[in-house]
């Protein structure tokens, strides 16, 4: 069985695996011309000073029609990417174009993001297939905090990704052909795009709902009992405790990535 580790103990293992990730991808930046680089660098620095300016509402529009009514839907121009839950290598990285997250703000908020070229450059189906995704995931989630409420395993995270994956296979009808189509643009976008960890990506967006709310108030659903309204509390709780721990993350990975690509070379300091 795998030991939890302690706050402190993730904290200091996070914060290693991210200065090793930063030298990785750093390296793939660098073979991007400076125009393209410069780009990055000044939309990834804009997100460390406005996290909010992460996401936005625009270019929806071609997944509002698939999503259900009580979704919110935003884009970004970032790839999210995190530790491998399929291969245990510290330089090996999953890449997301779509992240779902359900914060509880007094009601329950259901939000599913998108990368915005992916949004642009995916045909219907591809689109249908991770809408689907995310979708299905989402009720495995939501389903254990409304029963047991633990932290899966990444045995077990696996195991989420790979059912609900071959049953969004099913539902969107895609094909074998499209998938490997699919996951070409997805890493092609990761590679021209700003990257960001994935607490900072959650901690943006939480943030972003937070700005929001009133905007978003009339999407918000209640606890369906006492002990899921407790639990809400309870995890809005724990989760602003990671907070200051994500945007420093971000702020170190940044730090980190310039100081490799010697950034100044390029006329930015």
């Amino acid at each position: 069985m795998q030991k939890q580790l302690s706050k402190k103990e993730f904290e200091e293992e996070y914060t290693l695996w991210i200065q090793s990730a930063a030298k990785d991808i750093a390296f793939a930046l660098s073979q991007l011309n400076p125009h393209e680089l410069r780009s990055i660098i000044a939309r990834s620095e804009k997100y460390l000073s406005e996290p909010e300016s992460v996401y936005s509402t625009d270019g929806l529009e071609s997944v509002k029609k698939m999503a259900p009514e009580n979704i919110i839907l935003l884009s970004t121009d970032a790839v999210v990417f995190s530790q491998s839950i399929f291969f245990r290598m510290a330089s090996v990285f999953d890449y997301a174009v779509a992240l779902n997250r359900r914060y509880y703000l007094g009601s329950w908020y259901s939000i599913i993001t998108f990368n915005r070229k992916y949004l642009e450059e995916a045909s219907e189906t591809m689109l249908r297939f991770t809408l689907e995704h995310e979708l299905l995931q989402k009720e495995v989630y939501e389903e254990n905090i409304r029963s047991e409420a633990r932290k899966f395993t990444p045995e077990e995270k696996r195991r989420i990704s790979d059912e609900t994956l071959n049953k969004a296979m099913e539902k969107s009808g895609i094909t074998r052909e499209e998938i490997a189509a699919e996951k070409a643009l997805m890493l092609r976008i990761s590679h021209n795009s700003p990257l960001i960890p994935k607490p900072f990506a959650e901690t943006a967006l939480y943030w972003y709902i937070e700005r929001h709310l009133e905007e978003f108030r009339h999407l918000g659903e209640p606890s369906i009992t006492e002990k899921e309204n407790e639990l809400g509390k309870k995890l809005n709780a724990d989760f602003k405790e990671w907070i200051d721990f994500s945007a420093g993350v971000y702020k170190l990975f940044m730090s980190e990535v310039k100081k490799e690509l010697n950034y100044t070379d390029y006329g930015y300091a």
